[in-house]
């Protein structure tokens, strides 16, 4: 993906000058994104106790997912107005882009520079869809040996519509792998939650279990907690003594009665 990005921004590919500058450089930014996803990933493997780590993983996750559906989005809508931008492609150019076609002038293929016009790129068009001229053979033409100004007759037909359709097949391809690949940022996505979640899962309960162990509760007995006194206000405890005292003896008094009684008898 880096590597497609790059030569195509370059113009290394044939009819990359097509392609809007915009796409090439967010697909470039997100192939990076992915390749630091994929250390990070690689990294939390081997330091699985980290949790940091997976946290990292998963929120790089999350921005590479918006960013490649914002990505997919865009590349949709280009192939659906395909003929609006392509028109505005071909007749406009900055002046780095008039300093490259000045540069990388073809003079065995006959191809030359033309004012804000990339002559390499336009000629190479011209000779793979054997067309002349965008709309027309007079809209910015480059001469080939089937496209002649003079002799319009035996010219190639305008670039317009292989263009059109070249374009929205190549942005159709674009748009559909993006898509695809969606899938596996959302597996991916998955994975990082679910390992976050068992993370924390274990964590609480190995919190609880060392609560429960480290420190077990002591449950330690009373008197008082077996044999319960009986509560008796402070005023009344010396009236409740004397009444003790007094039955108490008043039973001493009866059991002496009783016994000398039986002495007697038996005498």
């Amino acid at each position: 993906m880096i590597a497609f990005s790059m030569m195509s921004t370059q113009h290394k590919i044939q009819g990359s000058i097509l392609f809007p500058v915009n796409i090439l450089k967010m697909v470039n930014i997100l192939g990076l994104i992915i390749c630091f996803t994929a250390v990070i990933g690689l990294i939390g493997a081997f330091y699985q106790e980290r949790q940091a780590i997976h946290i990292l993983y998963t929120t790089i996750v999350i921005i590479a997912l918006i960013y490649q559906i914002s990505i997919a989005v865009i590349v949709y809508e280009q192939a659906a107005h395909t003929t609006q931008w392509l028109s505005q492609t071909w007749s406009e150019a900055t002046q780095e882009y008039r300093t490259f076609a000045e540069n990388k002038v073809y003079i065995h293929t006959r191809c030359f520079s033309l004012p804000n016009k990339n002559a390499n790129d336009v000629c190479d068009l011209f000779t793979k869809f054997s067309c002349c001229g965008y709309t027309h053979a007079y809209d910015h033409p480059v001469p080939t040996a089937t496209c002649q100004v003079n002799d319009i007759v035996n010219s190639a037909p305008p670039c317009y519509q292989p263009l059109t359709k070249f374009m929205q097949h190549n942005l159709q391809i674009i748009y559909i792998v993006l898509f695809a690949a969606i899938s596996i940022e959302i597996l991916a996505l998955c994975n990082a939650i679910t390992l976050l979640c068992a993370r924390y899962v274990g964590t609480m309960k190995n919190d609880t279990g060392a609560g429960t162990t480290s420190s077990p509760r002591r449950w330690i007995t009373k008197s008082t907690e077996i044999f319960p006194e009986e509560t008796i206000p402070m005023g009344s405890r010396d009236e409740s003594h004397n009444k003790k005292f007094d039955q108490t003896k008043m039973i001493d008094s009866v059991i002496s009665i009783d016994s000398d009684e039986r002495h007697y008898r038996q005498y």
